[in-house]
């Protein structure tokens, strides 16, 4: 079974638009990166496209550490890696350290969502540890729902194509690392890790689906029959879709991947 990387993606900003690499940094936490920044309410509560589907429309990408943003209707915008103060902030169960970084960007997008937001960062030294239950003692990531990485394969989408009768584009399911190959539809899913290069992932979880993979990454419209189609072939007895897999960094080797790249299978 031949296996490569397909496509890598960072989402700088959590929930905003998937930035697409021909070539990505590994890093204890993930994808150089990935999902270090977050947009919280006024209660310090995170906020995703579960609840502002809009979120899809926004670009984000980093260059020299500065983060850009540009969405529909707004005037671009440059944020400087600056630190106004230091909060504490909820995702999910975890209460987390973070860095408010500008009053600017927190307008910028308190007007493009019509809510009261402030834009956060996760710092170098930030802790929260991934849930030691599914990935054993000693991994952190920064903002993404639990795990550093999540992994999908083409073969996978294809299938899901073929049930729903349309292309789904991969950026629905926001993954960082695609696998191509000849390989069965879902065999991710009996998958204890991967090599490529000197790296290794360790795949310690099946990844539960929540709305967003029925909202268009271009138009930030909802189309519920795409879940609907999931839910009569991936839906497990707790009543959860699984597509994908959590993963984590069992070695970090020189931290270098490429689309392109072979990639060893581990069962």
């Amino acid at each position: 079974m031949s296996a490569f990387i397909s496509q890598l993606a960072i989402y700088p900003l959590k929930s905003a638009a998937a930035v697409a690499l021909e070539q990505a940094t590994l890093t204890e936490l993930g994808l150089a990166w990935d999902r270090r920044w977050l947009l919280v309410d006024s209660q310090g509560q995170f906020i995703t496209q579960r609840q502002y589907p809009s979120m899809a429309q926004i670009r984000a990408r980093v260059e020299s550490g500065r983060l850009l943003v540009s969405a529909p209707h707004q005037l671009d915008l440059s944020i400087e890696p600056t630190v106004l103060n230091s909060l504490y902030v909820t995702i999910w169960q975890d209460r987390v350290l973070a860095h408010r970084v500008s009053q600017q960007a927190d307008q910028w997008f308190s007007d493009y969502l019509n809510i009261d937001v402030q834009l956060v960062f996760f710092p170098e030294y930030g802790q929260r540890v991934v849930d030691e239950a599914w990935a054993g003692v000693g991994h952190q990531t920064a903002f993404s729902d639990g795990f550093p990485l999540l992994v999908l394969t083409q073969a996978s989408l294809d299938a899901l194509s073929q049930h729903w009768q349309q292309t789904v584009d991969w950026r629905r399911f926001r993954p960082n690392i695609v696998i191509g190959g000849d390989m069965a539809a879902y065999s991710e899913d009996q998958w204890t890790g991967l090599k490529v290069g000197d790296i290794e992932l360790a795949l310690v979880k099946p990844c539960s689906r929540c709305v967003i993979p029925s909202i268009d990454p271009d138009t930030a419209q909802k189309d519920s029959s795409l879940n609907k189609v999931l839910a009569t072939y991936r839906r497990r007895t707790d009543g959860k879709i699984y597509v994908g897999q959590n993963a984590i960094i069992r070695q970090l080797g020189r931290g270098l991947l490429r689309v392109g790249m072979p990639v060893e299978l581990l069962f």
